[in-house]
């Protein structure tokens, strides 16, 4: 037996350490409270881009060891029995692919429902009996239709951020109700080519929020850009735009301003006031021509 546990060992090892030569990025995360079909679904879809391993501590120690990958990052989360991600997603992809995959899985007294927990009005397919009373005890309705005890309406046993009760827990438990989702923790991610560590609160990052802020960054920008009439491929057009733009509304406010017949009347009306005043000066110069004449006669 010991024999055949060091030979498993050895294998294991060499596994771990053909992988970690392989893969770019490897991830440590905890087999605490993890249904074996969760880890199961998981290695089905992460197919082709990682692998998960698991492995005992000392197996998974030595096979880094052999594979030359400093440990030191990571010493402090190789605990116990542990999976092993070996990866061709960057750390982000990675921690965002498994967070969104878990799994349902039953409720237990005292979980804390993550929304709101609502048992359907139907026939349960439950004989009479101990479970009329398990029913109850949870305040849902029931009555006794035939065969089989039937919910008479909707209840919603358990509110989001609520400690779920050991009688709702019976009841879930009994209707086959699986309200509660688990899935793989990811402790910590190793980029061993620039041998960084990412731990699981770096990686831990809200994509709809984050996407957001590019989009409002690259908006900002585009903004900057236009207005200081920065040129680039995409503030170009939109400046072009928006000088033609503008130059329209001149246009428009000029013309609602000035109409072409009033400036006619208006130049019409300036053409003669000089005229007069032209022909005033005129007669004016032409008195005092004939005022002088008449002073030398005299």
């Amino acid at each position: 037996m010991t024999s055949h546990n060091r030979k498993w060992k050895e294998a294991k090892k060499d596994e771990l350490s053909s992988l970690l030569k392989e893969y770019p990025f490897v991830a440590i995360a905890t087999l605490n409270q993890l249904p074996a079909n969760i880890l199961s679904v998981l290695r089905k879809r992460l197919h082709g881009e990682a692998e998960i391993k698991v492995s005992k501590t000392r197996v998974v120690r030595k096979a880094f060891q052999d594979a030359d990958v400093d440990t030191a990052k990571i010493d402090g989360l190789v605990a116990e029995s542990v999976a092993v991600i070996f990866s061709k997603k960057n750390p982000f992809e990675l921690f965002s692919f498994i967070k969104k995959n878990k799994g349902e899985t039953s409720a237990k007294a005292g979980d804390i429902a993550i929304s709101d927990i609502t048992v359907q009005a139907g026939d349960t397919g439950l004989p009479p009996g101990p479970a009329l009373s398990i029913l109850k005890g949870a305040g849902l309705k029931v009555t006794v239709a035939g065969p089989t005890i039937s919910i008479a309406q909707d209840k919603v046993v358990a509110k989001k951020g609520e400690e779920i009760s050991a009688a709702v827990a019976d009841v879930l438990g009994k209707l086959n109700i699986k309200p509660m989702k688990v899935g793989m923790k990811v402790l910590g991610v190793l980029d061993k080519k620039e041998n960084d560590f990412y731990s699981s609160e770096a990686l831990d990052v809200d994509e709809e929020e984050l996407f957001d802020k590019f989009v409002l960054a690259y908006q900002q920008a585009l903004n900057l850009s236009v207005n200081a009439e920065y040129y680039n491929d995409i503030s170009t057009e939109i400046i072009l735009i928006k000088a033609q733009r503008e130059a329209k509304a001149v246009k428009e406010t000029v013309d609602s301003v000035s109409p072409k017949e009033e400036v006619k009347e208006e130049v019409k009306e300036e053409v003669k006031e000089e005229v007069k005043e032209e022909v005033k000066e005129e007669v004016k110069e032409e008195v005092k021509e004939e005022n002088k004449e008449g002073e030398k006669k005299e």
